[in-house]
């Protein structure tokens, strides 16, 4: 098949590195286009894990009743910030009116039919890489540090085992502690998914995934772009600080900077951004043995090649407030109750989760150039999205009939 002008994908996370390989195993030349080094954005500070029983969205039925502790308490695992909350008050309605039980359950189905893709997608990416080294299977074990959440949570773990059939193993004290001596003994109940797996270095993943995709003869271009529009012969112009670019066709995979291509030649959407915190213990790589999700501080900890990573939290603050030394304190604090033998900290990070209101990425065309094609708004999922995304994003742009339905994901959502 020959094209008279290659394929541009914006944005070198995970989700565009996985794009541009797909797009190329289709034969159609590929530019990959990054501002920054490959991998260093969201990808390079994530919870690092797979997660494929991740289809329980923020947006559910209980938040509503928390919302107001919420939005006055600091030390919380979702904080609002009180200057930006104007700026976000069209967003947080959308998002709370998705918080009603038959849309919170339709979001799940909807995550549900991505991620019984993801493990195996993301591990085909991650083999072609050459980068099998960087990959950990010990599993995932989630714990509670009161029966109450326990008891709270049991309708998503059944949904999860309806939805996805992941063999959640339950656990008491006892078999958490044997599991994790490391614990403090405070968490008297959890369940543990022994065949989840994570990444020892996200970063380096996918700069492995992009250094293949440059052996296969793709292109990797470092421009910073800033406009999308038609050219001449149904073809796109895209330009940047360095340079104008011609494409067939464009993914915008910029994860939550792909605002800025968004209300000019394209469709307005209402994407906003989770912004998410992580602490380093750069000692204790070797404390636990699986990446353990702390569902009532909200966040996980996760044994990295380079330490031991507490990540997570939800802070509603926009792409240009400074870090929130708050968030920093808070995931400490909580990371030294769980163990309390941890050592010094070092490494901190805030990075930017895409986000739209029901939760869901926009994968699908848009509505207003046809050869423009989004692949954003994976939220906390865009490491586990990010295979299937890609896969999808090249049946679209090949007509090949979609391996997922996706009237779920598409932008006419928002009209």
């Amino acid at each position: 098949m020959e094209h008279s002008a290659p394929i541009v994908v914006i944005g070198a996370g995970i989700v565009g590195a996985s794009c541009a390989l797909h797009l190329q195993r289709t034969g159609c030349p590929v530019i990959l286009i990054e501002r920054n080094t490959p991998g260093a954005g969201t990808t390079y500070g994530n919870a690092c894990t797979i997660a494929r029983f991740g289809c329980i969205p923020i947006n559910q039925p209980q938040l509503l009743r928390h919302l107001p502790r919420l939005l006055l308490g600091r030390r919380q695992p979702l904080s609002v910030s009180w200057s930006y909350l104007p700026t976000m008050i069209p967003w947080l309605w959308q998002f709370l009116r998705h918080c009603r039980p038959h849309h919170s359950r339709a979001i799940s189905q909807a995550l549900a039919s991505l991620l019984r893709h993801a493990e195996d997608e993301a591990l085909e990416l991650f083999r072609a890489a050459r980068a099998e080294h960087l990959l950990a299977r010990q599993g995932f074990l989630s714990v509670y540090s009161t029966a109450l959440s326990y008891q709270n949570d049991q309708t998503n773990r059944q949904l999860r085992q309806q939805l996805l059939g992941n063999d959640l193993v339950e656990l008491e004290q006892g078999e958490i502690d044997e599991l994790e001596p490391a614990l403090a003994g405070r968490f008297p109940h959890g369940y543990v998914y022994s065949q989840g797996f994570h990444l020892m270095d996200p970063q380096q993943m996918t700069q492995k995934m992009v250094e293949q995709f440059c052996r296969d003869g793709g292109t990797l271009i470092c421009d910073d772009l800033h406009r999308i529009e038609q050219g001449s012969k149904d073809q796109l112009k895209v330009s940047g600080e360095q340079a104008s670019y011609t494409a067939s066709q464009v993914v915008i995979a910029a994860g939550a900077w792909s605002g800025h291509f968004l209300g000019d030649t394209l469709e307005s959407l209402p994407l906003d951004t989770e912004r998410g915190y992580h602490v380093l213990f750069p000692d204790d790589g070797q404390m636990i043995n699986h990446v353990i999700g702390l569902p009532d501080a909200g966040f996980f900890l996760v044994p990295m090649a380079h330490g031991l990573r507490a990540a997570g939290t939800v802070e509603l603050a926009g792409l240009n407030a400074p870090s929130n030394p708050e968030r920093i304190h808070y995931i400490e604090g909580q990371a030294r109750l769980a163990l309390p033998t941890l050592g010094r900290s070092s490494d901190t990070w805030l990075g930017f989760r895409p986000t739209l209101p029901d939760s869901l990425p926009v994968i699908g065309r848009s509505r207003h150039l046809r050869n423009v094609i989004f692949a954003f708004g994976h939220h906390h999922l865009g490491l586990t999205l990010g295979g299937i995304t890609g896969r999808l994003v090249s049946e679209i742009a090949t007509g090949a009939p979609p391996s997922v339905d996706l009237t779920p994901f598409d932008s006419a959502r928002f009209r």
